[in-house]
């Protein structure tokens, strides 16, 4: 038997096994943490201001935004101005391109002399694509069905 040739044993293959606990653990608690984090995130972002509703709201890409708010000075771009300097301050945002889009955002308890007197100092800066600044209406859930 000297010369007999012996084949190895075999081996029982082993089946391959990842245990995704853990990254199912650690993917839950980022969905957890960033779920909380995103609520104080909204909370401190942005001003008050309660704009009228219209059908057809919609958004504008590129402008400046004129922003009254009752009891405050105007803001341009989020920039506080006197009433008198609102032409003046729409000048330096836009660069003096007077084919840019202004926005007024106005409050819905503003007084309608304090919005008509602001459209008249953006209008007496030559600008002339004006528009007014409105929040989307709230659909009835029937609107939604039909259309």
């Amino acid at each position: 038997m000297e010369g007999e040739f012996l084949l190895p044993r075999r081996r029982r293959r082993l089946k391959p096994y990842l245990d995704l606990t853990a990254m199912i653990d650690t993917v839950f608690n980022l969905l957890i943490f960033f779920a909380v984090a995103s609520t104080f995130v909204g909370a401190a972002s942005g001003i008050d201001l309660r704009l009228p509703t219209a059908e057809t709201a919609a958004r504008v890409p590129e402008r400046v935004v004129l922003t009254l708010l009752p009891g405050q000075p105007v803001q341009v771009d989020g920039v506080a101005v006197p009433a008198d300097q609102i032409g003046a301050a729409v000048d330096r945002a836009t660069g003096r391109d007077l084919e840019a889009q202004i926005v007024v955002m106005a409050d819905s308890r503003v007084s309608y002399e304090e919005l008509v007197s602001a459209l008249d100092q953006v209008r007496l800066a030559d600008y002339h694509r004006i528009a007014l600044g409105a929040a989307p209406k709230p659909r009835a859930q029937g609107d939604r069905d039909q259309k």
